[in-house]
């Protein structure tokens, strides 16, 4: 009787083990593809994140000479634009380390009213945001 029974077993264990084995190698590379993409994605946040305030402090510092504090003597627009393009670069040991800001200011004047836009673009890494600020005097 035991001899019957091992002859009508045909072995579905072994392709149903290696079908196994062959998914679960399969949802660890896709998972381990996941998880490098997801640190990736991480890192260039913080880059975005660093340039965007890069690009903010540049725009502050713009403004802050064209409308200087009370003891410091005022400064024109018109020298400010004419400066030329400005850049920065951050060298603290946190924050924006190795980070760098251009700011360009355009003036024009229309009836009479003075109008700046400063563009200031903070580069951290490969990637860079832009921040446009527009005034009037």
């Amino acid at each position: 009787m035991f001899t019957v029974l091992k002859r009508n077993q045909q072995g579905i264990g072994l392709p149903a083990a290696i079908f196994i084995v062959t998914l679960m190698v399969i949802i660890a590379a896709a998972i381990n593809l996941l998880i490098e993409q997801n640190a990736q994605t991480a890192a260039e946040e913080i880059n975005l994140t660093r340039a965007f305030f890069a690009a903010e402090s540049g725009a502050g510092f713009a403004m802050n000479t064209i409308y200087p504090p009370e003891e410091y003597p005022t400064y024109s627009l018109t020298a400010e634009c004419a400066a030329g393009p400005r850049v920065y670069n951050f060298t603290a040991s946190e924050g924006l380390a190795s980070c760098s800001v251009s700011v360009v200011c355009d003036q024009i004047t229309i009836s009479g009213t003075s109008y700046a836009t400063i563009e200031s673009t903070g580069t951290c890494g490969d990637v860079s945001r832009t921040v446009q600020v527009r005034t009037s005097f």
